[in-house]
């Protein structure tokens, strides 16, 4: 065993963070080695914000333990270091390195902490196990990858692989996750493929939600169109698109003229998922929207209320409830604390927790303005999260006969959209959908999107700039006339306006 090298220049290095570059876009590790880095991209705010809450959780919670800290930074010192506290016997190790060299490749981990336990291994009566600090409730696929890497690696290391692995979750409680036996073996497969990009394998396209997060997204995008490549099709599972691309459909144009029938049974795709497919792809080329259903009535209320929250993953809260209400001419409803009015007798009424211990305050501010409405309404939102939150702030501070009503009068225009049309985009997000050219909407600030808005509120809550909370209100109303604007595309002819 080799477990310290001079010369790595000439050595691929295999690190965990690999797993999450590739589970984002398996084409940034391929990128990250053979493309045009003037064209990567800067990773986002909002995900350099993540990065940042998981060092700040990891360092608090290191401050209330004895540990031994490895300080090299170099990798080759750092083993020596991690090495020598092994032998010795330490009981915790923090920030330590472990590697070893296999077929010209060094496998290297960094594991948060090295755990002593009782056992056996080339040391003595004892052996270390992995423990991660993630910024996150639990255990996900790419740490189960992580903890898995850092097992093989140990068991080269130490002479022994430990399978009693875990995580010390946000909230300081520790997961623990035993290795089950087929955990190595599926881990050292996904080492492999990701070893085989290294070395020059390009992967096939992935154009999903998830693949934005790549600063080599755009790239990415930019080539998948240039091929017409079937990746571009909406809401495909890659298990489709790689069972469609065995079947010698690769392009938009194969899966136009395919015949579906003669095809064999697709993974992760129905009948129906593939005739969908079909029209996405034509749908694409022409550049057309194609109707595939009939619209779903759509009420006619004149009180039409327009509505979103604003979420931060990282602290758990919700921080911002925005409604654009319209039909309300003499503005029986503009009873809140906060409210802008707009054009055409419509305005928009806004509840702010300006700091997280103000949520349940703000739950209540909008309990009681929805006590001023009247029983004729409709509620229209985009997408799950708005009836999935007002739900889960009910259980934790109390609901209300007004809820119900408000609950029970909401409208998802993703389910009415997804059901009877067919947009010649990539993706569904409300603001996919607004900014084409088919709404041709526009937010006001270039950044907007539902991870600036996170890290504009965590921006705001260590520096309290007005015009940073500013921009998180402008974003939200934005947001729901921006669902307005969906709405009356959906009904021109509808009086709302």
């Amino acid at each position: 065993m080799n477990m310290t090298s001079a010369n790595y220049s000439e050595r691929l290095v295999f690190t965990s963070s690999l797993f999450f570059k590739h589970a984002t876009q398996p084409l940034w590790v391929w990128y990250d080695q053979f493309g045009d880095q003037s064209k990567k991209e800067e990773i986002s705010e909002f995900t350099l914000k993540l990065m940042e809450s998981g060092i700040l959780h990891e360092e608090e919670y290191i401050s209330g333990l004895e540990v031994s800290k490895v300080e090299a930074i170099q990798a080759e010192q750092a083993v020596e270091a991690t090495l020598e506290l092994m032998k010795n016997g330490a009981d915790l190790i923090y920030q330590g390195c472990v590697q070893f060299e296999h077929e010209g490749v060094i496998y290297r981990g960094r594991p948060d902490l090295l755990e002593k336990r009782e056992g056996k291994s080339m040391f003595g009566k004892w052996y270390y196990a992995p423990i991660e600090i993630k910024w996150s409730s639990k255990i996900k696929p790419t740490y189960k990858n992580q903890l898995a890497l850092y097992s093989i690696i140990l068991e080269r290391f130490q002479g022994y692989l430990p399978k009693d692995v875990g995580m010390i979750n946000r909230h300081h409680d520790r997961l623990s996750m035993v290795l089950e036996e087929e955990s190595i073996p599926k881990t050292r497969a996904l080492i492999q493929q990701i070893i085989e990009v290294m070395n020059g394998n390009k992967p096939d396209f992935a154009i999903t939600n998830k693949s934005k997060d790549s600063p080599w997204f755009k790239v990415a995008l930019a080539e998948a169109e240039q091929k017409q490549d079937i990746a571009l099709i909406y809401r495909l599972d890659s298990r489709s698109l790689g069972a469609l691309r065995k079947e010698g459909i690769c392009t938009l144009q194969d899966m136009i003229s395919a015949n579906l029938s003669a095809l064999p049974k697709i993974p992760y795709a129905s009948p129906e998922t593939l005739q969908k497919a079909q029209l996405q792809a034509k749908s694409l080329i022409d550049k057309q929207v194609i109707l595939i259903g009939q619209l779903d009535a759509l009420s006619e209320v004149p009180l039409k209320l327009y509505f979103d929250i604003e979420g931060d993953p990282l602290l758990d809260i919700d921080y911002l409830f925005g409604i654009c209400v319209t039909g309300d001419e003499q503005y029986l409803y503009a009873k809140a604390e906060h409210v802008r009015f707009l054009e055409d007798g419509k305005y928009f009424v806004y509840f702010l927790a300006k700091q997280p211990e103000e949520e349940e305050a703000m739950w209540k501010a909008f309990l009681e303005w929805i006590k001023c409405l009247p029983e004729e309404y409709v509620v229209f939102h985009y997408a799950n999260y708005e009836k999935a939150h007002l739900k889960s702030l009910a259980e934790e501070y109390g609901g209300s006969v007004s809820l119900e009503q408000f609950q029970s009068k909401l409208v998802d225009l993703q389910k009415v959209v997804e059901k009877a049309i067919i947009f010649p985009l990539y993706f569904y997000s409300i603001k996919d959908i607004a900014k084409s050219s088919f709404l041709n909407f526009k937010w006001r600030h270039q950044k907007a999107s539902g991870g600036q808005s996170v890290f504009w509120y965590e921006q705001w809550l260590e520096t309290r700039n007005n015009e940073i909370l500013e921009d998180i209100i402008n974003y939200n109303e934005d947001d729901v006339r921006a669902t307005e604007c969906l709405f009356l595309w959906l009904n021109p002819e509808s009086n709302s306006s």
